[in-house]
């Protein structure tokens, strides 16, 4: 791809990253290309339709976040600062996500999964060389934790803020390291008869 082709491919991704999460997902393609100082058709040659340029805006963000974090191993303040920026990430891409057809979404998912993973992974290595959570804090754990975190962006009974500093609390204080550092097993605060596959 040619120098100016690729400029433009860029900035139409950059627009469109910033025009979804500002105005939401079924903001007309015409602000995109405004944004961008393109033409129609330009957008056109780089994205088939809507839902090419969304799975497009999506991976370049978990590229750049998996850069990010490649680059800060060891920081102590990356897991915060990971749940900040990944749980926004979350409650902007789901929406979007959620207007593509299901069969598309799930190769797209397939696709990006390996390195969705690694990302994960490389947080958690940092998180537990820092003493913040224990081995037994697993990735699957850690990504329900941003879907948590995501959702709480979208809370109606407070301001996103103090209902992201809120849950970021909560979250934390679950996956601290304990005295003695382990997690008490989940299935103690079950009841009896309670689902107890959380420690499957």
């Amino acid at each position: 791809m040619r120098a100016d082709a690729l400029e433009h491919r860029r900035r139409l991704i950059e627009a469109a990253a910033h025009v979804f999460a500002s105005q939401g997902p079924d903001t007309p393609l015409q602000a995109v290309i405004e944004e961008a100082g393109c033409g129609r058709g330009t957008l056109y040659r780089h994205f088939a339709d809507r839902a090419e340029l969304i799975m497009a805006v999506v991976e370049g963000e978990i590229e750049d976040a998996l850069q990010t974090i490649e680059t800060r191993a060891g920081d102590p303040a990356l897991l915060v600062d990971a749940l900040t920026c990944q749980s926004r990430a979350a409650s902007i891409h789901f929406p979007l996500l959620c207007t593509v057809d299901e069969d598309r979404i799930q190769a797209f998912a397939e696709r990006l999964r390996p390195r969705y993973e690694r990302m994960l992974d490389l947080l958690l290595e940092t998180a537990r060389g820092c003493g913040q959570v224990d081995d037994g804090f697993t990735p699957d754990m850690l990504y329900m934790a941003i879907e948590m975190l995501g959702a709480a962006r979208g809370s109606k009974a407070m301001p996103e803020d103090k209902a992201f500093a809120l849950a970021l609390r909560i979250v934390l204080d679950g996956v601290r390291q304990n005295p003695q550092g382990a997690h008490k097993s989940l299935s103690s605060f079950l009841k009896p008869g309670e689902c107890r596959e959380v420690d499957a």
